[in-house]
C-alpha cells in the first residue's frame, strides 16, 4: 500500500508538478494554520489565520479544478466563501 501510494504521489508529480504542488503547499498552510492556533489559544492571530486559510483554500480550489474534481471543488470553494466571512468580520472589528 505504501508502494502504491509513493507511486501514485510520483505519478500525479509527473503528470501535473504545477497542480501537486498547489496542493502540497495548501495542504502544509492549512497544517501550519492548526498548529498555530492550537499553540496560541485562547487568542490566537485570526487576520493571519484567516489569510493564510484563503491562499490554502484558492491553491486547493484551482487544484481541485485541474484535476476535474466537483466534490473537492465545493468543498474548498465553501472554505473559502466561509474564511472569507471571517476575514471581512476580522478587519471588522
Amino acid at each position: 500500500m505504501i508502494a502504491a501510494t509513493l507511486e501514485f504521489i510520483k505519478t500525479d508529480y509527473t503528470s501535473h508538478p504545477v497542480r501537486h504542488v498547489a496542493e502540497v503547499i495548501g495542504m502544509l498552510i492549512g497544517l501550519a494554520v492548526a498548529v498555530v492556533i492550537a499553540v496560541t489559544t485562547p487568542a490566537p492571530p485570526l487576520l493571519g489565520c484567516y489569510i493564510l486559510w484563503n491562499v490554502a483554500s484558492v491553491l486547493l480550489l484551482c487544484a481541485s479544478y485541474s484535476r476535474g474534481s466537483f466534490g473537492l471543488m465545493a468543498l474548498y470553494g465553501g472554505f473559502l466563501i466561509i474564511d472569507s466571512v471571517g476575514l471581512i468580520r476580522t478587519l471588522m472589528v
